[in-house]
């Protein structure tokens, strides 16, 4: 018969109860260790929760104000294009006034011309006329009336 006490069944108790003394200490340590990690991860998924939210308030808030930037570059281009009219407008009116104006000037620079020539053309008329009475006279010799006296009779008139 074998010996009921062994080597090798001493070493397998001695073993078992090595396992079943071990087991506590190191199931703690293997909790303790897999509780840290647990916690670690939540940690890390935690701060990647926290990383996402902020992503996504920085992005609405860069999409809010690229909406705001669009509202005021649509308010600008507005306003440039009102400006642009009414400088246009402005510029038509003063180049109207400032054609007028010339207009004016040119008709009245006419006029003016006109009368001058209206005048040499009444100087050489009337003398020309001055000539032919005193043609006339001088010729024809009226005893009665002087010719100076006819010519300033003539002129009075």
């Amino acid at each position: 018969m074998m010996h009921f006490f062994d080597e090798s069944f001493v070493v397998a108790v001695c073993f078992v109860i090595f396992i079943y003394l071990a087991y506590r200490p190191v199931k703690k340590a293997i909790i303790a260790s897999l509780d840290a990690r647990i916690e670690e991860i939540k940690q890390k998924l935690a701060q990647a929760e926290k990383l996402k939210a902020d992503a996504k308030s920085l992005l609405d808030k860069v999409e809010k104000e690229l909406g705001d930037f669009e509202v005021r570059k649509k308010d600008i281009l507005e306003s440039a294009q009102n400006s642009i009219e009414r400088l246009v407008e402005t510029r038509n009116k003063e180049l109207s006034l400032l054609l007028a104006r010339k207009k004016d000037s040119a008709i009245k620079a006419i006029d003016n011309e006109r009368e001058k020539a209206s005048d040499i053309l009444r100087f050489e008329f009337t003398e020309t006329v001055l000539k032919l009475v005193k043609t006339y006279l001088t010729q024809t010799k009226n005893n009665d009336v002087s010719d100076q006296e006819i010519i300033e009779r003539f002129l009075k008139k």
